[in-house]
């Protein structure tokens, strides 16, 4: 997983919430994005951390309004007005699917798996000097909590859907995790699928769901006379370089993790 520089890093507002077109029924927030979990192979490396309340009270939990101390200032980079986001490791897992991480072919060839790393609050730099920092907790996924991680806070915007184009279904991908490690999932909730910027997806990337019947393989249906049932459509929202987050925007039947993700191209059927 990339480790995280804060130094040259510009403040920035959070932008405005709004729903963006072709991204189904309900109204779908750019924090709302950043909420859901990521997998994660391995903890994030960041420099920074939540080191305490202002309060000095000993509180290992803190609220939105309330400070945070961060014990980096300006020699480090930080800057007044800066936002951060924090983040935190969910519980990991000594399995995924029944594999165990490192095992060979583990989620497409991937490395084994970790967890999920959740944003947990956004945070705004109001009082700073040359080795400390107060940040405001503006913003709230979850508690945020002594030791959660600080980095930049980038929220890119919401795209609009690719045109509906042709399925490729020698390009299985696999559907992971929603917030909270959700494994289940319906109409207009966020999930992950394990394929990202270096696999050429793009925000506005369209995936057609599917569920393997028993007795066929989620990796190769050679062998089975069973077809895979479709369970829905996904948009991706934002990607980093080996996941994506997506938004369900048409849904036959509930969505599980291991479910397929087929991707379409873009461009007419």
């Amino acid at each position: 997983m990339r480790k995280v520089w804060l130094v040259g890093v510009l403040g920035m507002a959070l932008p405005a919430a709004a729903g963006a077109q072709g991204l189904g029924p309900r109204t779908i927030t750019n924090w709302q994005v950043q909420c859901a979990d990521l997998p994660a192979t391995e903890p994030p490396s960041a420099p920074l951390l939540v080191a305490a309340s202002e309060r000095g009270d000993g509180r290992l939990a803190i609220a939105p309004g309330e400070l945070i101390v961060i014990q980096a200032g300006t020699e480090q980079g930080l800057k007044l007005g800066q936002a951060l986001v924090s983040r935190r490791v969910d519980r990991g897992r000594e399995s995924y699917n029944g594999v165990k991480p490192g095992a060979e072919g583990m989620l497409f060839g991937r490395s084994g798996y970790y967890g999920g790393v959740r944003s947990t609050a956004l945070l705004t730099i109001e009082r700073i000097d040359a080795r400390f920092a107060l940040a405001r907790v503006v913003k709230a996924c979850d508690q945020i909590e002594v030791g959660d991680l600080l980095e930049p806070a980038v929220v890119p915007a919401l795209p609009a859907a690719a045109a509906m184009g042709p399925e490729n279904f020698d390009d299985r991908a696999m559907v992971m995790i929603g917030r909270d490690l959700r494994e289940d999932f319906g109409d207009g909730d966020v999930l992950a699928i394990n394929r990202g910027s270096k696999d050429g997806v793009t925000p506005g990337t369209r995936f057609s769901l599917y569920r393997v019947q028993q007795g066929g393989s989620l990796y190769n249906t050679v062998g089975t006379n069973l077809p895979m049932s479709e369970r829905g459509e996904a948009v991706v929202l934002d990607v980093t370089e080996t996941t994506s987050r997506a938004v369900l925007v048409r849904v036959r039947d509930v969505v599980h993790s291991g479910d397929v993700a087929v991707r379409r191209t873009a461009g007419k059927p």
